[in-house]
């Protein structure tokens, strides 16, 4: 575990700082998954079958150079898998981009998310940031959530939308 740590280090102090990092998920529901499990199983009952599914979408995923196009070229990338008892395994995915290609103002993050919004359908993405992304409905109608402690939700939800992005760059 350190010497990948000392690995990845070696590598920021060669390319530089990372400018994107990403958190890729498993989905349970993902179809690969729930179109193998028997009738009465649930994905808790085949952490297998949920691991392999999400390595092989990892691979393709920094695999895929249309990903790494559409995010600017990449000089370098490091990723680190966890596993937590509470959840889904998902990947931390740190990547450095050519001087060209860095995002040096959160007006460019702006832009560059906004071609993306004309590119994707809207209906897809706003059900997939809904259901996947997004804290869920807590409060009085739901206080069997985790966040809720003594009718409270200790998260502090729901947060006001932000209409600009702050850039907190070191």
């Amino acid at each position: 575990m350190r010497e990948r740590c000392a690995v990845a280090m070696s590598i920021f102090a060669k390319y530089g700082a990372p400018d994107l990092f990403i958190t890729f998920t498993a989905n349970p529901k993902w179809p690969e998954i729930t179109e193998n499990l028997r009738q009465s199983e649930h994905t808790t009952d085949s952490p297998d079958l949920l691991a392999r599914v999400f390595n092989l979408k990892l691979k393709s995923l920094m695999d895929d150079p249309t990903v790494h196009g559409a995010l600017g070229k990449s000089i370098a990338q490091v990723f680190a898998i966890e596993l937590q008892k509470r959840g889904s395994p998902h990947a931390h995915i740190l990547i450095v981009l050519r001087a060209a290609d860095k995002f040096s103002t959160s007006g460019h993050i702006d832009k560059f998310v906004l071609r993306f919004h004309h590119r994707l359908k809207i209906c897809d993405v706003h059900e997939i940031v809904t259901n996947c992304l997004m804290h869920g409905t807590c409060g009085i109608d739901n206080p069997g959530e985790p966040c809720m402690e003594s009718g409270q939700c200790v998260k502090e939800y729901n947060l006001r939308y932000k209409y600009n992005i702050y850039d907190y760059s070191l």
